[in-house]
């Protein structure tokens, strides 16, 4: 998978962020390598460093940034173009808006223990639910939160803090 960043300027930025199907979440620096989208927030240099460290170690990297000034923004960024492609988000893009979803009980633990980096097979599992029963819990959840992949879905949950 070749390496994507994007960073929010303004909150709620990178709310609609779509990125490849078959990459697994997570949400610290530490835990990033290849293959892995790290979703977090940046709020200060210590973080910055960590997040461009987690993209030499081959992550794809969904940060919000609307917490730092504007001149460490600019230094993360061009330390991420040298690594990969950068989707700056300035807040001219439009967040998703934040309707109410109608998701139930089962489709967030699906959702949150994909998030985690479980396989769904191993949600299912661990959930009590059939894989098949699982897969309809996502689609419901993927179509709740108008995400084209579960990945979007996870970006988006977290967006609205529906997943801690």
């Amino acid at each position: 998978m070749a390496q994507s960043f994007v960073v929010g300027e303004v909150a709620g930025a990178v709310a609609e962020t779509a990125l490849p199907g078959g990459a697994r979440v997570v949400d610290e620096f530490r835990d990033g390598r290849a293959g892995t989208v790290v979703v977090a927030a940046v709020t200060d240099d210590a973080s910055a460093g960590a997040a461009v460290l987690a993209a030499v170690r081959g992550s794809s990297l969904v940060l919000d940034a609307s917490s730092l000034p504007a001149e460490a923004i600019d230094r993360l960024c061009d330390d991420l173009r040298r690594l990969g492609e950068v989707d700056r988000r300035d807040g001219r893009h439009q967040p998703v808006p934040s309707a109410d979803t109608d998701i139930d009980d089962d489709g967030m633990a699906v959702l949150r223990r994909l998030a985690q980096g479980q396989r769904l097979g191993e949600a299912a599992a661990a959930l009590h639910l059939s894989r098949r029963t699982a897969d309809r819990r996502l689609a419901a959840a993927k179509d709740a939160l108008g995400a084209a992949s579960t990945v979007e879905a996870i970006v988006i949950a977290k967006a609205r803090g529906l997943l801690a």
